[in-house]
């Protein structure tokens, strides 16, 4: 094991990871070599953490043994994710790692008021959180393409949302005009708890003519499925959510998935309206302080039911879940 395997590994220690997951251990010697990766792995594996970790460990490293480390008006690192959701809970976890290492982290997306984007342009925070679109907005700015020359890393959170569709192609084109502005060679970092194709993955991941690494975690989890099928209308489903929770004495958090924001917020309001279990709605159209509050009561182990579309779905760190219900599968 190298130096700087070792300090990465004393750098999870002093995060309180004491037993490194199986993503985590084997992605370090690959990313301290600054090879393009993706990591593969169950969600709750710490993926975010088995990629963003060794980073700060090794900006800390190049910090502390070079003179002329330049780190002022320099975008260092980009997280990319497929939602604003998840941009926000990718920060609120990050956030502690970059303030204790001196490192500064901030998010951009839809949701960020011209404030806080002024504030941007004027100061660019070390770690910028965004998504594919408003990395597309970014790179028209020329005073952010000067800040992205320092750019070394980016990591692309949940792949399989973004390969094979109109934002996927989008982003590989956003990617290579990253690495023409920036002035070091741009190391990718791709994630995912679920890829079909590996190979194509890893494709997207590395872009063209270029290596990347296929790290898999492949530890099977069991869960306990069960298949129900249900005539009538969307209140008799109501009816039969509500009567299986107090069948099976269900008492802590329960997603309920639809396919629409407009099936989510009808469901919501049709269990509310017929008994007295506390009923979150969570989708795309509903503000962002609305949004947040939810995902926080879930991390504060909220007892009710969040309807929701995949607004919940992609990697959020939510607490623990009694349940989860798809409807219309």
């Amino acid at each position: 094991m190298s130096v700087i395997d070792e300090q990465i590994i004393e750098s999870f220690k002093s995060e309180g990871f004491q037993n490194l997951t199986k993503i985590q251990e084997i992605s370090i010697p690959v990313i301290s070599r600054m090879q393009n990766c993706l990591l593969v792995a169950p969600t709750g594996s710490g993926k975010t953490e088995a990629s963003m970790i060794p980073i700060f460990s090794l900006l800390e490293s190049e910090r502390a043994n070079n003179a002329d480390y330049a780190e002022d008006n320099a975008i260092i690192v980009l997280y990319i994710t497929p939602l604003r959701a998840l941009n926000n809970d990718v920060h609120r976890r990050i956030i502690d790692y970059a303030v204790k290492r001196n490192f500064d982290a901030q998010i951009r997306h839809g949701d960020t008021t011209r404030t806080a984007r002024q504030k941007l342009v004027k100061k660019p925070p070390h770690i910028l959180i965004t998504t594919p679109e408003s990395l597309g907005i970014i790179l028209t700015q020329e005073k952010f393409k000067t800040y992205l020359k320092h750019l070394r890393w980016v990591i692309i959170d949940e792949v399989h949302e973004l390969i094979g569709n109109e934002r996927g192609t989008h982003l590989t084109v956003s990617l290579e005009r990253l690495q023409n502005i920036s002035s070091h060679s741009v190391v990718r970092i791709g994630l995912s708890a679920t890829i079909g194709n590996l190979k194509d993955a890893a494709s997207f991941i590395g872009g063209t003519n270029r290596k990347c690494s296929i790290l898999v975690d492949s530890t099977i989890r069991n869960y306990d499925i069960d298949v129900k099928f249900l005539k009538g209308s969307i209140s008799n489903v109501a009816k039969f959510v509500s009567k299986y929770l107090t069948e099976n004495n269900i008492c802590g958090s329960v997603l309920l998935f639809t396919n629409t924001r407009d099936e989510a917020e009808y469901i919501g309001t049709t269990i509310r309206n017929q008994n007295n279990i506390p009923i979150e709605v969570h989708h795309g159209s509903l503000s962002k302080e609305t949004r947040e509050e939810t995902e926080t009561k879930l991390r504060e182990g909220l007892t009710g039911i969040v309807v929701c579309t995949s607004s919940l779905e992609l990697g959020l760190d939510i607490g623990s879940v009694e349940l989860v219900i798809h409807y219309g599968s």
